[in-house]
């Protein structure tokens, strides 16, 4: 049975119609997973932020304990965590942000001596997205 030229045409492929409406619904359904992505790193960096003030606030009740009873000064800063060997880990000093976590003796936002903190997304000290010390202290 012969078929004829119409018929054959009818048989093959999609239409130019039916392709761009499944490219649409593939690029609606991977925006809604971008934002979705955006809001897990968000969430992920802050909680890593969070983290991190926690652990130099161990590392700096250690230097308490080891030099009479004084936190590191203004001066010499976090950095004096690692050339006094209580930690070895540079990474620590920076936050997720890619910024330097920061550090204020005497504290002004804290009920410890010192404030550490990170300034958060926006980069900017003062802010309300802020991750430090007196977090925790709440």
């Amino acid at each position: 049975m012969k078929m004829t030229q119409r018929q054959r045409s009818r048989r093959g492929g999609f239409t130019l119609m039916e392709l761009l409406l499944v490219l649409a619904i593939i690029g609606l359904l991977m925006g809604g997973v971008a934002v979705g992505y955006s809001s897990i790193m968000d969430n992920a960096r802050a909680t890593k932020a969070e983290t991190q003030v926690n652990m130099i606030m161990g590392y700096i009740q250690q230097y308490t304990v080891k030099n009479k009873g004084q936190p590191p000064s203004s001066s010499v800063g976090l950095r004096v965590l690692i050339t006094k060997g209580i930690t070895n880990d540079e990474g620590i000093l920076t936050d997720p942000w890619g910024e330097p976590m920061e550090y204020k003796v005497p504290g002004t936002r804290s009920k410890d001596k010192f404030d550490i903190f990170s300034k958060g997304k926006d980069k900017q000290a003062g802010t309300d997205d802020d991750i430090g010390n007196w977090e925790s202290a709440n």
